[in-house]
């Protein structure tokens, strides 16, 4: 097994968000240039990820979570004599050195009020060490390098590759017939920031403006005073499969997103690859990325936020904005995010034959 590309398969065992459904992209993209050659190891349970079927996996050990990441695994690497370890969301095992990890963003740094104490606790042991002896470190945009940078000064700059990511949804070329709606995909987590546009639509009085909220039991948690006002139009999703959110995105007037912090932003690149134009919070990874076509707003500000609202209602050359918002969602490309990964990996396993 020493000679095979080996991957952290932790991921097949948990549920598919964000980062899971990265990790799946580009997986999927190296298992089948590697074909042989590759190998997922995961923890002995159920998978909860449909793609591993069409992957090379391997279950190892008795446990899963922490324990088998950081136990069980590395123990298999060393008896296994395995040179390089491919880890795709974020954590990698601490006693393995040789380490390839994925860091999508420093929001544990950030700010920790935005987690779970224990999970924040985990994470910033985790990301002290791997850091440091990550033979190299993947990350999602120049802002995330720069946080990393910014947290762990001692990591090499040279040891961090920025690989954007790209969309999960085919290119619509055409504008299709926008509703009356705005959309927004969301999470539960402060940093989200999805009071800030219940805010800026309850301030706009909209009889004919809907939003729509698509994440995790929203509707259990904002029962109060901001939904009370009947100009308040406002219908929430529960997770919904890649289809609907696709259907409700090409048929959105825009996807607004007020997050105060993010890694890279793929909800808004999604979006515009349907041709669907973006209301985004000013932060930096937004400017960095979209800078060329979204509207920008203060997060702190919701009436801000209603104003370029009720702007991009009354744009005249609305079309455009669709166009040019496409356009710019076709800069980046599945391919090319794994091309460049397997570069990393090809110069990676060069050096480790060489020594």
């Amino acid at each position: 097994m020493h000679n095979k590309i080996v991957v952290n398969g932790r991921f097949l065992t948990q549920k598919v968000t964000g980062v899971q459904r990265v990790a799946t992209e580009i997986g999927k993209n190296l298992q089948q240039y590697y074909n042989e050659e590759i190998v997922f190891l995961c923890p002995n349970k159920p998978f909860l990820n449909p793609v591993s079927e069409s992957l090379n996996c391997r279950k190892i050990g008795y446990f899963s979570g922490y324990f088998w990441e950081q136990v069980e695994l590395p123990l298999f690497l060393f008896r296994n004599k395995v040179s390089l370890l491919i880890n795709f969301c974020n954590t990698a095992p601490i006693l393995f050195k040789k380490n390839v990890i994925v860091v999508h963003d420093m929001a544990v740094k950030e700010n920790k009020n935005w987690f779970n104490w224990k999970f924040a606790f985990v994470y910033n042991i985790l990301f002290y060490f791997n850091l440091k002896k990550a033979l190299k470190i993947i990350t999602v945009s120049n802002f995330s390098k720069n946080e990393i940078l910014k947290f762990y000064p001692n990591v090499e700059s040279s040891k961090i590759d920025v690989v954007y990511l790209a969309s999960f949804f085919s290119f619509n070329e055409e504008v299709n017939q926008k509703g009356d709606y705005f959309i927004a995909v969301n999470s539960l987590n402060p940093r989200k920031n999805i009071k800030v546009i219940l805010e800026a639509f309850k301030a706009l009085d909209l009889d004919q403006c809907k939003l729509k909220i698509i994440g995790d039991s929203f509707n259990t948690i904002f029962k109060n005073d901001l939904l009370e006002s009947d100009s308040l139009n406002v219908e929430f999703l529960n997770d919904v499969s890649d289809i609907e959110l696709k259907k409700q995105m090409e048929g959105a007037k825009a996807l607004i997103n007020g997050s105060f912090y993010e890694g890279f932003g793929l909800s808004a690149l999604e979006a515009m690859s349907v041709s669907t134009p973006c209301i985004l919070s000013n932060i930096h990874v937004y400017k960095e990325l979209y800078n060329e076509t979204a509207l920008f707003f203060d997060p702190g500000k919701p009436l801000e936020l209603a104003k370029k609202i009720k702007d991009l209602i009354d744009l005249e050359n609305y079309t455009d904005l669709c166009k040019k918002s496409l356009k710019l969602s076709q800069k980046f490309n599945w391919k090319i995010t794994s091309d460049h990964y397997i570069s990393i990996i090809e110069n990676l396993k060069n050096k480790q034959e060489q020594l």
